[in-house]
């Protein structure tokens, strides 16, 4: 064998048995979360270049975030309160559920104020 297949060989016993330690200790799920989060720090201190700007891509969020705020969402919203509240009077569905899709959809509803709220910019 040459040495380059030798080497190769070894390289490849050692990430095997360095693979089968990480999924042992459940580590692999771990990586993943510390490597996506390194990532998203990285992204976060993006600047775009002078020639370049994000209005674009601010536009479909803000179209994205009034679309689910705006009168589509209340409409989808108000039909899940009305089959909410009938499916818990007639005992299909618990009082605590309810309480939980309620509790989510008015945070829906509130986060754009609750951001502009912590970045300074409520009143």
């Amino acid at each position: 064998m040459k040495h380059s297949e030798v080497a190769v060989e070894i390289a490849t016993l050692y990430g095997r048995a360095a693979w089968c330690w990480l999924a042992k200790r459940n580590a692999l799920g771990n990586t993943a979360c510390v490597v996506a989060a390194s990532v998203i720090l990285v992204l976060v201190q993006y600047e775009p270049a002078v020639a370049q700007n994000l209005d674009a891509l601010e536009n479909a969020a803000d179209r994205l975030v009034q679309f689910f705020t705006g009168p589509f969402g209340r409409s989808i919203g108000a039909v899940a309160f009305i089959g909410m509240f009938l499916a818990a009077a007639f005992g299909y569905w618990s009082w605590g559920a309810l309480l939980r899709v309620g509790g989510s959809l008015a945070g829906m509803f509130a986060a754009a104020e609750l951001v502009d709220f912590i970045a300074g910019g409520g009143a």
